[in-house]
C-alpha cells in the first residue's frame, strides 16, 4: 500500500492535540484554544469554539448534541452544539485532560494528567446540557493518558503513566486486571473490534497485545522510535493506525499487525510529533505539533 495525502488542513496557530468526528466532519482542538471542523476532501475549515486555553481532548456526544473539551489545565468545557454556546465549565483535574470517552449514553470518563480518572453523568434537559460528577478515582502517581471502552464486554481500559494498563468493570469501575508492560509509561489503548484483544502503546514505542479476558500477553513489538500517543481502528476493523512522538503515523493490518504504511515527512506527513488520529470513512486524519491536520488515503482505495 502506498499512502498519499488528500489534503493538508491548515489554519491553527498552535499545535493540534485532539481530533473527534461529528456528522461527516472532523473536529480538531489546538494549543491556540480553537476547535475547528474540517470536511472530508475539503481544504477550508470552520471555527466551532474558542475557549482561550490549549485544547488537549475532544469528545462529541451526538445523541445529546454536545461537545466536550478538555484543556491543558484540567478544565472540562461543555459546549451545546445546537447554538455553539458554552453551557458549563467543570474544574476538577489539577493538570491536563488527555482523553474523554463515552462509557454509555449517560456517562463519560476523563483521563487526567494528575493521575486520576473522573466519571461524569451527562444529560440534556430544558436548561441544556448538564454534567454531574459521579466518581473521581486515583489511578497512578503519573499521568493517565488514554481510555478505551469495550461495550461488548463491559470493560474500560486505562493507560497509566506508571507503565500499567488497568482494566475496569464499566458498571462499578472496579479493577479487573492490571497489565504491566510499558517501560516509562503506557500512553494509548484500543480494543480490537473483531477479536478478544486489547492493544496498548507506550513511551517505549512498543505496541502490545493482551487477551481481553485473561490479560495474558499475546504480542510485543517495536512500532515507533518514541511514545505512541494514539491508536485507532478503521470503521471496517481491517486497519489499525498509530500516532507517535517520533513524527510518524503508521498503518497496520489489524489481524496480525503487519505494517502496511509509514506516514512520515517523506510521504508528505508531519514535521513534528503526531499527537492524535481518527478515521472518517476510509480516510485517516492525523494531527501534529506542526499545526497541521493531514488527511490521508491510499492508492488501492483503502
Amino acid at each position: 500500500m502506498r499512502p498519499f495525502v488528500v489534503h493538508r488542513h491548515s489554519g491553527h496557530r498552535g499545535a493540534v492535540y485532539a481530533l473527534a468526528v461529528r456528522q461527516g466532519r472532523v473536529l480538531s482542538g489546538s494549543g491556540d484554544g480553537m476547535v475547528a471542523a474540517w470536511g472530508k476532501d475539503a481544504a477550508s475549515g470552520e471555527a466551532v469554539a474558542q475557549i482561550g486555553q490549549s485544547v488537549f481532548a475532544l469528545a462529541v456526544l451526538d445523541h445529546l448534541d454536545i461537545l466536550l473539551i478538555g484543556t491543558e489545565v484540567g478544565d472540562l468545557h461543555v459546549v451545546d452544539l445546537s447554538d455553539r454556546r458554552e453551557a458549563q465549565r467543570m474544574v476538577l483535574h489539577r493538570r491536563g485532560i488527555y482523553r474523554i470517552v463515552a462509557l454509555d449514553d449517560q456517562r463519560v470518563a476523563c483521563a487526567g494528567g494528575d493521575g486520576s480518572l473522573s466519571v461524569w453523568g451527562v444529560r440534556r434537559d430544558a436548561r441544556g446540557p448538564q454534567l454531574t460528577l459521579q466518581r473521581h478515582i486515583p489511578m497512578a502517581e503519573e499521568k493517565v493518558r488514554d481510555i478505551a471502552m469495550d461495550p461488548a464486554r463491559g470493560q474500560v481500559a486505562v493507560a497509566c503513566g506508571d507503565g500499567t494498563v488497568r482494566v475496569l468493570d464499566a458498571v462499578d469501575l472496579n479493577e479487573r486486571l492490571t497489565l504491566e508492560g510499558h517501560v516509562g509509561g503506557a500512553t494509548s489503548v484500543a480494543w480490537h473490534p473483531g477479536k478478544p484483544v486489547l492493544l496498548s502503546g507506550g513511551k517505549d514505542g512498543h505496541l502490545r497485545a493482551w487477551h481481553a479476558e485473561r490479560g495474558t500477553p499475546l504480542l510485543a513489538q517495536p512500532a515507533h522510535r518514541a511514545g505512541i500517543y494514539a491508536l485507532a481502528f478503521d470503521p471496517r476493523g481491517a486497519l489499525l493506525a498509530t500516532a507517535s512522538r517520533d513524527k510518524t503515523a503508521k498503518v497496520w493490518r489489524a489481524d496480525d499487525l503487519e505494517p502496511l504504511m509509514r506516514l512520515d515527512r517523506t510521504a508528505g506527513g508531519h514535521t513534528h510529533s503526531v499527537n492524535h488520529l481518527c478515521w472518517l470513512g476510509d480516510h485517516l486524519f492525523t494531527a501534529g505539533d506542526d499545526r497541521m491536520v493531514i488527511e490521508w488515503s491510499s492508492t488501492d482505495g483503502r
